[in-house]
């Protein structure tokens, strides 16, 4: 099922630490009702600068974020492995146990944290890196 705009904005803001829909105005430089109506479905096409500034501050991919106006972004960003070793053995049998041992809800959880795990290793790289720059 494709992911709409509205989905990708909403659930990235989400992802940033407690960051209100305020938040996201200001950081982007657009007002508050603009926001909303992105993550309500009102504006499904905002103006070039307002994609190019969710993108920075969302830390999203402008691709994506025109992949989901035109509906064709089938997972979230941040669910993509490609920047793991998939070949690693014990991650190899870590994702087969999760699958093969729980369900439902328990399932979700252990997905979530994974998630939750990458998301933070990943934002200690670019920190990391943000730094590297500064010097």
């Amino acid at each position: 099922m494709a992911i709409n705009l509205a989905q990708l904005i909403r659930e990235a803001r989400t992802r940033h630490e407690s960051m209100t829909q305020g938040d996201l105005s200001r950081l982007v430089g657009t007002s508050l009702e603009n926001i909303t109506a992105i993550e309500n479905s009102r504006n499904r096409q905002p103006k070039p600068e307002i994609i190019a500034g969710l993108s920075r501050v969302l830390d999203l991919r402008i691709e994506d974020i025109y992949a989901a106006i035109t509906g064709t972004l089938n997972h979230y960003p941040w669910d993509k492995v490609g920047d793991l070793d998939l070949k690693d053995p014990e991650l190899e049998l870590m994702f087969q146990q999760v699958d093969s041992l729980l369900e439902g809800e328990a399932k979700e959880r252990v997905k979530s944290f994974i998630r939750f795990t990458l998301d933070e290793e990943r934002r200690r790289l670019a920190k990391e890196k943000d730094t590297r720059k500064s010097r």
